[in-house]
C-alpha cells in the first residue's frame, strides 16, 4: 500500500494545500486564470463558436463553475460536484484541433499569469490530462 493510500482525508488535504502554497497557488489565482483563459477563449475563431453555441451570452454560471474546478483541483476544494463530460460529449463537431487550440490557449495563459515555472507545469499538466481523457472518450463514442 502506498504512503498516499495509508495517509487520511486530512492528510492528504495538508499535503494538497501545501503544495499549492508552494507553487504560490490561491483562489485569487485561480480566478484570475480561469477569467483571462475564457476571456481568450470567447475571441477565438475556432473555439469560440462552440462555447458561444454551448453557452451563449450566459458566462457567469460557467465561469463560477469552472472556477470551482480549478480551485477542487489545485487547491483541494470540495466546491465543485460537476460532471463535466456529459456536457462535452454534447457538443456537435469537436475535433482534435478544437482540443489543440484550447491547449495551447490554456498553455499561453499559464505561462503569462502563474508566478513560476512548476506553478504554470502544474496547471498545464492537469489541463493536458484533462483534455486527453475528454479526447478519447469523445472520439471512441463517436466513432
Amino acid at each position: 500500500m502506498t504512503d498516499a493510500m495509508r495517509r487520511s482525508g486530512e492528510e492528504r488535504q495538508a499535503s494538497i494545500e501545501q503544495n499549492a502554497a508552494a507553487l504560490g497557488i490561491d483562489e485569487a489565482l485561480v480566478s484570475r486564470l480561469v477569467d483571462t483563459f475564457y476571456a481568450r477563449v470567447r475571441e477565438d475563431d475556432l473555439i469560440g463558436p462552440v462555447f458561444l453555441t454551448a453557452l451563449g451570452d450566459d458566462w457567469d454560471a460557467h465561469l463560477a463553475k469552472l472556477k470551482d474546478f480549478w480551485s477542487a483541483i489545485a487547491l483541494g476544494t470540495r466546491r465543485y460536484n460537476g460532471r463535466p463530460m456529459p456536457a462535452h460529449l454534447r457538443l456537435p463537431g469537436l475535433t482534435e484541433a478544437h482540443f489543440g487550440r484550447w491547449l495551447g490557449l490554456f498553455r499561453e495563459t499559464v505561462d503569462e499569469l502563474m508566478p513560476n515555472p512548476a506553478a504554470a507545469d502544474f496547471f498545464y499538466d492537469r489541463a493536458s490530462m484533462i483534455g486527453r481523457n475528454f479526447q478519447a472518450m469523445i472520439f471512441a463514442l463517436n466513432s
